[in-house]
């Protein structure tokens, strides 16, 4: 597996995941919400065969990195922890992240900071794993 790393509005991330972020299927398992980039964005895409298995955007925001919306192919936790890692910068990491990607978000360093229904925001703990 390959991860790409690539800026929000770089023309070859249209072409990767254009296909995937217009596909009902996906979209449904980002529970319909639709995937948004602009030039605050860093996006990490893991490629196996020439096929994107996942990905998830990064976006900056004054002083502070979020992940919300993301992607892999049949939940698969191998990818989403390699994803994971490949993300720098760590500090002032936050994610919102599906329940039922919780164990492995929290297996890559981050804790749990607030619950909705359907999400958890989740920071990095730079303490446990820098």
């Amino acid at each position: 597996m390959e991860i790409l790393q690539l800026d929000g509005l770089e023309p070859q991330l249209f072409n990767l995941i254009g296909p995937l972020a217009m596909n009902p299927k996906v979209l449904k398992a980002n529970n319909n919400y639709p995937f948004k980039t602009t030039q605050s964005f860093q996006w990490y895409i893991a490629v196996e065969d020439h096929d994107v298995t996942g990905f998830i955007p990064v976006e900056r925001k004054s002083g502070s990195y979020v992940i919300n919306n993301y992607y892999v192919h049949n939940d698969n936790q191998e990818v989403l922890t390699e994803l994971i890692g490949a993300i720098k910068p760590k500090k002032n990491l936050y994610a919102i992240v599906q329940t039922k990607h919780e164990a492995t978000f929290s297996g890559c360093g981050f804790q749990t900071e607030h619950r909705w229904t359907n999400y958890i925001k989740m920071i990095y703990n730079t303490d446990k794993h820098e």
